[in-house]
């Protein structure tokens, strides 16, 4: 064989084998592809709304920490602050100044009382007002605050000035119990917004 076709030969060969070697009778799959999340993780609701541009966010929010820092003022516990938090959301949703319910024709403090202060019935001076009126209650309650709707209703039924439960809910069936146990989980949720960071 001349030297050129040995060449030839031999290249053939090796091309051969290369092919052979790289086939197969199984088809390949294509590498899966992994398409980048476009979906971030949702943000947490702050416990005052959505938009914290909004008026009402902004009154909720200056309330609620109206009522932490004087209960905390008052030597309370972070228990304690979340009960007079719950009392608030439950009664007037964290507003003072709302109109009572029918029939009376006065508005209310922040805890849902007849409004007798003598400033501005929206302000934080009548938050901060009516959250001492609340500590003073709880001086004379063997509730524990551990459970805070158990507690924060013990404090208004302490008040002197009688709670009538029927005066405040009852509008579409609801029921001091049912209108503080779904305030808890937003004053706690507050609570930890302001005071934990979370």
């Amino acid at each position: 064989m001349k030297p050129k076709n040995l060449v030839i030969a031999l290249i053939t060969a090796a091309l051969a084998v290369g092919v052979v070697s790289c086939g197969s009778d199984e088809p390949t799959a294509p590498a899966p592809t992994v398409a980048p999340s476009t979906t971030a993780a949702p943000a947490a609701v702050s416990a005052f709304g959505e938009d914290s541009t909004d008026i009402l966010f902004k009154i909720h929010q200056r309330n609620a920490v109206a009522i932490i820092e004087t209960v905390e003022e008052r030597g309370g516990t972070p228990e304690q602050a979340v009960a007079a938090l719950l009392a608030g959301q439950a009664e007037t949703g964290w507003r003072s100044g709302l109109s009572l319910p029918a029939p009376a024709t006065a508005i209310a403090d922040i805890y849902g009382w007849r409004f007798a202060y003598n400033i501005g019935a929206d302000s934080t001076d009548a938050v901060r007002a009516a959250t001492h009126a609340f500590m003073d209650n709880a001086a004379g309650v063997d509730v524990e605050p551990g459970d805070p709707e158990a507690y924060a209703l013990a404090v208004q039924r302490a008040d002197t000035r009688e709670y009538v439960e029927d005066k405040r809910f009852y509008t579409n069936g609801e029921t001091a119990a049912s209108e503080y146990a779904k305030a808890q989980p937003i004053a706690e949720a507050a609570y930890a917004e302001l005071r934990l960071g979370r």
